[in-house]
This record gives structure tokens, C-alpha cells and sequence, in this order.
């Protein structure tokens, strides 16, 4: 019996040495799943007193080049003479094995100026990283005194404001472009010379948020990035509360000087991720910029000066591209010039207002009207306008009744109201009338052509108020008595071109209403 006994015990001997060996190796296990260890050291002679020198270290969710690192976990302890050991625990739950994870160390003093920081990206955890390792942290650079550094500050601030001053004066170069999960819209604003002094970008983020990011240019580098984002979604957790997030930095000579950051209203200190990846942002961009206007100069250079452009619906025009202004002047003869501005396009050229646009590549162009568009191309032989209005013959408007007998245009004066009013309702572009007529019942018919040939018969009251009614004249055989016999056209469109019309300025005192032209070949 006593030797039974004596077994038994050595077996539950055996047994609880087991249960503790177990229980021992699994919260090793669990330890070394749930904490981060490693060493920080520096290379300067420096003795930090732990009194008021602290080692900061901080895990770091690195994976979205695009968007700030979140913070999984950190820890603060008063430093010790180099290699300053240290164990940082986390929560496992938020690793992800398909994200990066970092590290960064700095040493701060008591006042929060960091002295030392990695200028390195230790990767951990996640994709073959090691759970323990070795920094090295870098004097951060603090040349200029107090008093210096705020005079910086305040050299920014007032570069800042001249930017913003300057740009209702700046070319801007609209654009889009699509990111792997998200799309921007941009303006660049940029000097007459070519230097990009601005960026603003919009980010839809789509269910991860927005972002709102400015790039700020002085002599091509870097002055000052900003952002100001709302985040949902962000970390991986589907959340309806939104991460508030700003980030600015300050950049001297193309290297960072100085920046804020604050998360839901909590601030802290950029790390090295954002300051880089606002960089490589930078570069980007000007990037994007180069080859847009390298593209848009090359397109237009080959035209230069003025052109004149020959349609395929017999119309002409020039056009004066001012590279400079990143404006087009498109004249039609008899007309005021129209001012366009350039818009961007996928090649070639593109000029537009809100209602005409001129796009081409080469010498061949599409000029579009509200009534449609046409074939252009730079015409190889001088083509002449047509001569400018003030060349021709002047009539007044009370000359009318006693030059113009048997004419429609004898009674201009009383069916001008009801003209003018179909003239700003008649479809098309470059509209002339060929004819007005008093009806019953105090209404007026007003026949139009268009730039393309199109006519249409207007129905309107005598006193121009009211309804206008306009269809289309479907057949060319419906000719009415007298119709083109003169052709009055408004001041705000352009006269017929052609050896075979004759033209005049029609005059209300000193007021010029249009022209009044006779076609002598037909």
C-alpha cells in the first residue's frame, strides 16, 4: 500500500509539473504574440538625464500610402544610457496580417521637442517583419533660436497669403484623375511663366470619406502641405463614427520645418510617414502638371498667333491663341470677338465660354454652336475676312419709311419689338431675318435663317410680350413674297460674308441696332 501511495503521489508530482510546464509555454506564446521588444540607441556622445529625456515608442498601422498611419499602441519611458531596451505591448486583435505594421522611437524632453527620431522604417509584425528589433534614432536639426524659428514661421503665413492673393490671376488647369480605390479633382493654378504655385485637390474616398489636400509652391519645391479629412470606415471596422483628421506641414528649401496634426480634435506631432508621403504626393503632382502643360503648349505652338479657319458650311473665322492667358479670340466677320478659355482635353486643344467651343488638334478643328457643330481647318492660302463694320454706309432708322418703300424693312421701326423678341428665341447661331410682316389680330410673322441655313417662321405679338411661337420652314420651296429682298442682321450676331452682299449700319441716334444687307447676286 504505501508503495501504491507513493506512486500516486509521484504521478500527481509529474502531472501538476506538466500543468505548470504547459500553462507556462502558452503565456509565453500569449506574451510573445501581444508585445513588441527591441532596443533603441543613438550614435552622439550625449548624456540624456532621464529626469527630463524620455524615450516615446509607437506601433504604427503603416498599409495606406495615401491616408495618415493609425496609432495601435505606444509607450513612454525616461531614457537610459543607449541601447535603451524596451517591451511594447498591444492588443492582437488589431493586427491584420494583410496590413503593415511600424515602428518609430524618438526621444523627447520635458517641453515635448524631439531630439532624436528614426529616419528609417522599421516593419514589423506582418509579412515575414520581426517582433524584436533594433532602432537607430537621429538628432533632429534645431540650428535657429526660438526667436528664429517663429520669424520662419512668419515668412510662410505671409508667402501663404501672397499665393492666395495671387490666384484670381493664375492660369488654373482643371483635371481629374483616378487613384486605385478613389477620385480626385483638381485645379493647378500656375504663374504666366509656367511655375506651379498652387494645388487643390478634392478626394472622394467613397465609403472611406473625403479628403481635402493643398500643395503650396515656391520656386518649385515644397512650401506647405494641408489636408483636412473625414475618415468613417478607417480601420477596417465597419463604424458610423467619423475620424476628423488635419495635417499641415511646413517645408523650408524642400525639407520639413514644422507641422501640426490632430485627430478628432486631439493633437500630436506629425511622424516621418505623413511628411514622406506628403513628398511623394508633391512630386506627383508636379509631375502632373509638367506633362499637362507640356501637352497643351505643344498642341497650340504648332498654330501660334492667328489662324483662319475655313468650315465645312462655308463659314470662316480667325482665331488668336494667347498662350500666355490661356485664352482663344475667335472674330467672325462683322462680329464682336468672342473670348474663350482654355479647357482641358485628352489631346489636342480645347477653348470654350458657356455657349461656343472651339476644339482641334493640328489644324483641324470642331467649332460647336447651340445649333450644332462643324469641321474646321486652318485655311493653307490667305483667306480675307470680311471688312469691319465700321466701313460701311450708315442709315438711320427713321430714314427707313421713305428709303425703303415696297420693302419690309419700311416698317422696321414698328415691328422692331416683335423681331427682337423672335431673335432671342430663334434656334441657332449667327441669325439673320429675312423678313417681318404685320398679321391680324395685332401679330407679327418674323422669318430667320441661321448660320447653317436653317429658317424658321416666327409668331409673336406686335409689342414683342407675350408668347413666341417658332417652327421650322421644312421645305426650300416655301419662299414668301420679298423674303431676303434685305437682310437685317442684329449687332450681337454678323453679317452675311460674300462678294455678292452689300452692306449698311443701321442706326437708332447713336445707338448701332445691326445691318441691313442686299444680296445683288441672287
Amino acid at each position: 500500500m504505501n508503495s501504491i501511495s507513493s506512486a500516486k503521489m509521484w504521478v500527481r508530482t509529474l502531472l501538476a509539473i506538466g500543468m505548470v510546464t504547459l500553462l507556462s509555454a502558452c503565456a509565453a506564446f500569449q506574451t510573445s504574440t501581444t508585445r513588441v521588444t527591441g532596443s533603441v540607441t543613438y550614435r552622439e556622445r550625449i548624456a540624456l538625464s532621464p529626469d527630463n529625456a524620455f524615450l516615446v515608442v509607437r506601433l504604427r498601422d503603416v498599409s495606406r500610402a495615401d491616408a495618415p498611419s493609425v496609432e495601435i499602441a505606444s509607450l513612454r519611458q525616461p531614457v537610459s544610457n543607449p541601447p535603451m531596451v524596451f517591451v511594447l505591448p498591444y492588443d492582437g486583435s488589431k493586427i491584420d496580417p494583410r496590413m503593415t505594421y511600424a515602428l518609430e522611437a524618438e526621444i523627447v524632453n520635458s517641453d515635448g521637442d524631439t531630439l532624436f527620431r528614426n529616419d528609417q522604417v522599421y516593419r514589423v509584425l506582418t509579412g515575414d517583419a520581426p517582433s524584436d528589433v533594433e532602432i537607430t534614432v537621429r538628432p533632429v536639426a534645431h540650428t535657429q533660436s526660438d526667436g528664429a524659428r517663429k520669424f520662419d514661421g512668419a515668412d510662410t503665413a505671409r508667402d501663404i497669403a501672397a499665393i492666395e492673393a495671387r490666384l484670381p490671376s493664375l492660369r488654373v488647369i482643371p483635371g481629374q484623375y483616378v487613384a486605385s480605390d478613389h477620385t480626385v479633382t483638381y485645379k493647378a493654378y500656375v504663374s504666366p511663366e509656367g511655375e506651379p504655385m498652387m494645388v487643390d485637390e478634392h478626394r472622394d474616398l467613397g465609403d472611406y470619406g473625403t479628403s481635402d489636400v493643398k500643395l503650396y509652391y515656391r520656386n518649385g519645391q515644397l512650401l506647405r502641405f494641408s489636408e483636412n479629412a473625414t475618415r468613417v470606415n478607417y480601420d477596417g471596422a465597419q463604424s458610423d463614427t467619423p475620424l476628423e483628421y488635419s495635417l499641415q506641414l511646413d517645408f523650408a528649401q524642400g525639407r520639413f520645418s514644422s507641422g501640426t496634426k490632430t485627430v478628432n480634435g486631439v493633437q500630436s506631432n506629425p511622424d516621418e510617414h505623413e511628411v514622406s508621403g506628403a513628398l511623394a504626393q508633391s512630386k506627383v503632382a508636379l509631375s502632373r502638371i509638367d506633362a499637362m502643360l507640356a501637352q497643351m503648349n505643344s498642341d497650340t505652338a504648332k498654330l501660334g498667333g492667328s489662324k483662319v479657319f475655313v468650315c465645312d458650311d462655308q463659314s470662316r473665322f480667325s482665331v488668336t491663341f494667347e498662350q500666355r492667358i490661356d485664352r482663344a479670340t475667335v472674330e467672325f466677320p462683322g462680329r464682336e470677338p468672342l473670348s474663350l478659355a482654355r479647357i482641358p482635353t485628352g489631346s489636342g486643344y480645347g477653348y470654350a465660354n458657356d455657349l461656343y467651343e472651339l476644339r482641334g488638334k493640328g489644324e483641324d478643328a470642331i467649332w460647336q454652336t447651340p445649333s450644332g457643330e462643324t469641321h474646321c481647318a486652318v485655311s493653307a492660302a490667305p483667306v480675307g475676312l470680311a471688312l469691319p463694320p465700321g466701313n460701311f454706309p450708315v442709315v438711320k432708322l427713321d430714314e427707313l419709311k421713305s428709303a425703303g418703300k415696297g420693302i419690309w424693312t419700311e416698317y422696321f421701326a414698328d415691328l422692331q419689338p416683335a423681331i427682337t423678341a423672335c431673335l432671342a428665341e430663334n434656334p441657332g447661331d449667327l441669325v439673320s431675318v429675312l423678313k417681318a410682316w404685320p398679321m391680324n389680330h395685332g401679330m407679327v410673322g418674323v422669318r430667320t435663317v441661321n448660320g447653317n441655313g436653317g429658317r424658321y417662321d416666327c409668331l409673336v405679338p406686335a409689342d414683342g410680350m407675350g408668347t413666341v411661337h417658332t417652327e421650322l420652314v421644312e421645305t426650300t420651296t416655301n419662299i414668301l413674297p420679298g423674303e431676303d429682298e434685305v437682310r437685317f442682321t442684329p449687332a450681337s450676331s454678323a453679317y452675311p460674308d460674300g462678294k455678292c452682299f452689300s452692306h449698311q449700319r443701321l442706326e437708332d441716334g447713336a445707338v448701332f441696332l445691326g445691318w441691313l444687307s442686299k444680296d445683288s447676286c441672287s
